[in-house]
């Protein structure tokens, strides 16, 4: 039975797959908006770009609700170092040749496209299972998860034999931040790095 190794052919394992899938919610009074993208390894172009809907809760008195919106754009990078000791990122695509040790920069960017300024965007971030977080992290003071449903501010702490101890990052599973004020075509960028097992 023949291998696959999907570092050397990248695009195997993903092919039919979309690089994020965005679930977004707005609070008509607090205008609050709550998007999550999911990145893949690797990412099929060196950008995708997206728009998530996003509908507002009914008010009290029963008037229609309206669609707001958040656009968001995912971008994944090989971290290279050029002749000089200076960092590069190099945007992967289908040609990209990853390998165990490699490390990726994952960029989103996301649009705030609503009528009226979000007073507070929440924005969260996956880590794909092949890869593992590393701590270059921003902004800085996210929130993490081993779960994907429950976060806390990092790094995470857990008991081992009553003693209290931070959980390594490889058992990260996604990352999030609360964006304050972002105003009407504000871009808001969050990023972390990533190692390939």
């Amino acid at each position: 039975m023949k291998k696959i190794n999907h570092l050397a052919s990248p695009f195997t394992a993903w092919s039919g797959h979309r690089l994020f899938q965005v679930v977004a919610g707005t609070l008509i009074g607090a205008m609050v908006v709550t998007t999550q993208a999911s990145a893949m390894l690797p990412t099929p172009e060196p950008a995708l770009d997206g728009s998530a809907a996003v509908k507002t809760v009914a008010n009290a008195n029963g008037s229609n609700s309206n669609m707001q919106a958040v656009d968001t754009k995912i971008t994944a990078s090989l971290i290279s170092v050029d002749a000089n000791g200076q960092e590069t990122l190099v945007p992967v695509d289908a040609n990209t040749r990853l390998q165990p040790g490699n490390v990726l920069e994952y960029q989103g960017y996301f649009t705030n496209t609503n009528p009226d300024r979000v007073r507070k965007m929440t924005v969260t971030l996956t880590i794909p299972e092949q890869v593992e977080l590393l701590r270059t992290v921003s902004p800085d003071f996210p929130y993490g998860s081993v779960d994907g449903d429950t976060f806390a501010r990092m790094p995470l702490r857990t008991r081992v034999d009553n003693q209290l101890q931070e959980v390594d990052l490889k058992h990260y599973k996604a990352v999030r931040w609360d964006i304050e004020g972002v105003g009407l075509n504000d871009t808001v960028m969050v990023k972390y790095r990533a190692k390939v097992k």
